[in-house]
């Protein structure tokens, strides 16, 4: 091979690795941009995301619920709420196991709901279960959860909320409403059934007793010379000769049976499913306990008696004013033979 030949070669190989050289030059070049604008997505993403994140984070924050993701039985999440609501810091209450923040009697309940929701047995979980806050106090929670996957893990995601006041206030709202029925149809001085729910009852008895052919005693009784306590020993007295005498036909009777005060001293009893003989029997056994009851009222010892009609459904009346007026001539009967005494209305005078 001449020198010539020799040189074109060189030249020809030079030339070939410079042609490469620029091709990769080139192609580095191109990977570096599509590279670092790669880089600068991401970076963007990122940003987005942080922010996104720090959105969230601090609108989690300020959410007026307690928010927690519970895995095991722990919380391995929870908001300034949550942790403000059981009394911990945000570090101490992730260290806290739901059940034993959770109030003693209520453990099973929550332990079971956990369960539940978990399994799948139920789509929703709602419920309301006593909290242990860390001082110890007791708060009523309302637990709303879902689950969701999380690292390949069933976990749930929780809303609480402290009702210890709705709850407070509802009983308070339930009480009141039972004080104001109890008031609707009781008498306020002797604590009897009042006239209007008489009405009501005696309806109701009547009903019953045309469905089954039974029968239904009834009685008026009406304390003898009441007017006399009242001019002699005062109101107070006279109130608590009523309530005195309240008290012995609420002993008197069975709890089936309906007492109530008719008005003044005047009193209705209604016996369901009892016969003549038996009902009049019960009202001698409480005419001889007020006789022998001496009422105290301060300084003033009182002594009173009590007149009694009886009247039976149906022997003596089909309606509720039938039998009323059929045991109440029974009683005027009694008043005017020397009172004290127990008097039953027969059929010839119903």
């Amino acid at each position: 091979m001449d020198r010539a030949e020799r040189s074109t070669r060189v030249q020809g190989s030079d030339y070939g690795m410079f042609q490469t050289t620029i091709m990769l030059e080139e192609l580095v070049r191109q990977r570096t941009d599509e590279l670092q604008t790669a880089l600068r997505e991401n970076e963007r993403i990122t940003n987005a995301l942080r922010e996104s994140e720090a959105k969230f984070r601090g609108l989690v924050n300020q959410s007026l619920v307690g928010i927690a993701i519970i895995e095991n039985g722990r919380f391995t999440y929870a908001n300034a709420r949550l942790a403000e609501m059981y009394g911990y810091s945000t570090e101490e209450i992730l260290r806290a196991g739901l059940l034993e923040t959770t109030a003693r009697p209520d453990r099973q309940l929550v332990q079971d709901q956990i369960r539940r929701r978990l399994s799948g047995e139920i789509d929703r979980m709602s419920y309301v279960f006593q909290a242990l806050r860390k001082n110890g106090a007791i708060i009523n929670v309302e637990c709303h959860s879902s689950v969701m996957e999380l690292n390949g893990n069933r976990v749930l995601i929780s809303l609480m909320m402290d009702v210890t006041e709705r709850i407070r206030v509802e009983h308070e709202v339930r009480t009141l409403q039972d004080q104001l029925q109890k008031q609707a149809i009781h008498d306020s001085l002797t604590g009897l059934y009042n006239r209007l729910a008489l009405n009501e009852f005696f309806d109701r008895e009547l009903s019953i007793a045309k469905r089954s052919k039974g029968t239904i005693g009834v009685v008026i009784a009406d304390l003898d010379h009441f007017k006399e306590v009242n001019d002699a020993f005062g109101h107070l007295a006279g109130d608590e000769t009523l309530r005195v005498f309240s008290e012995l036909i609420q002993s008197s009777f069975r709890v089936s049976d309906v007492c109530c005060r008719y008005g003044g001293e005047e009193f209705v009893i209604l016996l369901p499913d009892m016969s003549l003989e038996d009902t009049a029997d019960r009202v001698e056994h409480l005419r001889k306990a007020i006789e022998e009851t001496e009422i105290v009222c301060g300084p003033a010892r009182v002594r009173v008696t009590a007149s009694f009609g009886v009247a039976m459904y149906p022997e003596h009346g089909l309606t509720r004013d039938e039998l009323i007026a059929a045991a109440d001539r029974a009683l005027y009967r009694g008043k005017g033979s020397g009172r004290n005494r127990v008097v039953r209305c027969d059929a010839a005078q119903a």
